[in-house]
């Protein structure tokens, strides 16, 4: 683990943490707040170690845990851009939908589109259009 920890990583590894290093109190657990060179920092202290052996037991703990619970941090994070890479192939795949949808129709059957959606989704529709009235309405008075 190179990076600090997210806060929901970091509530979840706290019980472990607590196990390993006992000397370690929740106040210090709430200032560290998942940033690894402040754990280090503290177990220099409190164990009285080099940097470099508190270096090392932090990594060595660390690891362990991302092995017992499934995977590395780094692995998180290559699934993490993985699932941002398929969100925006996704919305790549809706426009390109919209640009080929708009290109193909014409002007009358985009208005017979639009009756029926305000048709069938007349609240939805109705909260849109106030929306854009207001946007229209500030933008004009600005």
């Amino acid at each position: 683990m190179n990076q600090d920890i997210t806060a929901g990583q970091w509530r979840q590894m706290r019980g472990a943490l607590k196990s390993w290093w006992g000397r370690l109190t929740d106040d210090d657990f709430d200032w560290i707040g998942g940033e690894k060179d402040k754990l280090i920092g503290l177990i220099q202290q409190k164990y009285g170690q080099t940097r470099d052996e508190a270096q090392q037991e932090v990594d060595r703990r660390l690891d362990e845990y991302s092995s017992q619970s499934g995977g590395s941090f780094s692995d998180m994070s290559a699934r993490a851009q993985e699932l941002g890479a398929n969100a925006s192939a996704r919305v790549r795949d809706a426009v390109d939908s919209a640009r080929s949808y708009l290109q193909d129709k014409n002007y009358a059957d985009l208005a017979d589109d639009a009756t029926d959606l305000v048709r069938k989704y007349p609240l939805p529709s109705l909260l849109i259009g106030i929306g854009i009235g207001y946007l229209l309405a500030r933008s004009l008075r600005d």
